[in-house]
């Protein structure tokens, strides 16, 4: 009974996040949850609800056909990331896993800390899109954190609102549809671990709505930077736990 409220608490609290700052609930959820689940269990448990809340802005705005056109070398990437970074994920010790995906997070945070400015020439893009979509996938299969590196890449292809947030939505769809035809392959998955996840999108909806009238009261840049130093701080004691150091 612990461990479902501690699981509860967490989703619940990476929604409160993600309603205020739009921060990725994983990046919030994942080292509480670490504390209750096994690394694969909890990347699958986040896959759901990631699903759900990037469907309906994918599709917002039809236009599917050109965007995955322009978005089509970090969506190879993407598949391919995942593959990879499955089988890896898998091969891994609990303990290594672990500390892989302690050592992704504050990889995740710190990237949003420094919001690292690039600009990508025409030319280049498409190979760069490729290379990011790729990390974006082995980060969300090993730590379920693919946000920061996409989003780096479609600021500096010059993706902005709309696009911007249509463009990451249908790569994170793919990503973890990827991810969850992997693990399915390897029979490391089932349709009551998806069920599972399906169903912890619910305390992901309630923490967006809870915090919905202190959403304007909150300054959301100090509270997005004490949110990314706690996850530096969680991570660090995930890998800690893991017994590397």
């Amino acid at each position: 009974m612990p461990e479902i409220l501690g699981i509860v608490v967490a989703l619940v609290l990476g929604g409160m996040v993600k309603g205020i700052v739009s921060i990725g609930v994983p990046l919030v959820a994942m080292p509480i949850l670490s504390q209750f689940l096994p690394i694969k269990q909890a990347v699958l448990l986040l896959s759901m609800p990631i699903i759900l809340g990037n469907i309906p802005q994918a599709l917002e705005g039809g236009e599917m056909l050109p965007t995955v056109r322009r978005i089509a070398a970090p969506l190879i990437g993407t598949v391919l990331g995942n593959i990879v970074g499955v089988t890896v994920l898998i091969l891994l010790a609990p303990h290594r896993a672990q500390a892989a995906a302690g050592s992704l997070l504050m990889l995740a945070a710190l990237l949003l800390l420094a919001a690292p400015k690039l600009t990508l020439s025409p030319r280049l893009a498409k190979p760069a899109g490729f290379v990011f979509g790729f990390g974006a996938a082995v980060m969300e299969s090993i730590a379920s954190v693919p946000g920061p590196l996409l989003a780096m890449y479609l600021i500096a292809t010059g993706a902005t609102g709309k696009a911007f947030t249509k463009q990451i939505a249908i790569i994170l769809v793919v990503s973890i549809l990827t991810l969850i035809l992997t693990f399915s392959g390897g029979a490391h998955t089932s349709l009551s671990d998806i069920a599972i996840s399906t169903a912890a999108s619910v305390p992901v909806i309630i923490g967006i709505m809870l915090v919905r009238p202190l959403r304007d009261k909150l300054p959301p840049g100090s509270f997005r930077i004490l949110v990314l130093l706690f996850v530096l701080a969680a991570a660090f004691q995930m890998i800690w736990k893991s017994g590397i150091l």
